[in-house]
């Protein structure tokens, strides 16, 4: 390999574009200014967020959406006595994990309004999980398997029915539709 081959392996190692990508993939990472994730060394990330739209103090539930950068940039910090926390599996597009005594017995993959030691406790019992896997009750995760299906229309009994539900209302509108030209009502008002 020569001078050249390795100036361009390391300008591309280094482009802000792949700078940004390398960030993602590490094990700790800050999300919109407002909390930060944590990879797992048994395969699950922890986040933990307080911000507008979590389930946080009222003050900064309810700020702006902006709110966190615009106190970062004006160099404040960002803060709140409470946080939200979910877990999820590691590499996952958001597979949710139950966290026993926290988002295990609902269907909730969020457990807010956390002061710091319930944050820690909720961290270190996702910590001790062994084998974790996606919460079957979680409505994301539900939902998730419903659109893993794929498409509906390869399904020939959800056509069938669709076709029947659509030859119906096909039906119906054209009766209305003769009711209208007529002038009489569908409704026998004798």
């Amino acid at each position: 390999m020569d001078a050249f081959d390795e100036l361009g392996e390391w300008l591309e190692e280094n482009t802000e574009e792949n700078k940004e990508d390398k960030m993602t993939d590490k094990a700790m990472r800050i999300c919109d200014n407002k909390g930060f994730q944590l990879d797992l060394p048994n395969g699950v990330t922890v986040s933990v967020q307080w911000g507008p739209m979590n389930y946080c103090d009222s003050d900064v539930r309810n700020a702006e959406f902006d709110a966190p950068r615009k106190a970062i940039d004006g160099d404040r910090h960002w803060g709140s006595n409470t946080a939200e926390c979910a877990a999820y599996l590691t590499g996952s597009d958001l597979a949710w994990v139950g966290v026993p005594g926290y988002t295990d017995s609902g269907d909730d993959d969020v457990c807010g309004y956390m002061n710091v030691p319930k944050v820690l406790d909720f961290i270190n019992k996702a910590a001790s999980m062994r084998n974790p896997v996606a919460n079957p009750k979680s409505h994301a995760n539900q939902m998730m398997g419903v659109l893993d299906h794929g498409d509906y229309r390869d399904d020939p009994k959800l056509l069938e029915d669709e076709r029947k539900i659509m030859d119906n209302l096909e039906v119906d509108e054209f009766f209305s539709g003769l009711h209208k030209f007529s002038g009489s009502s569908p409704i026998d008002e004798s």
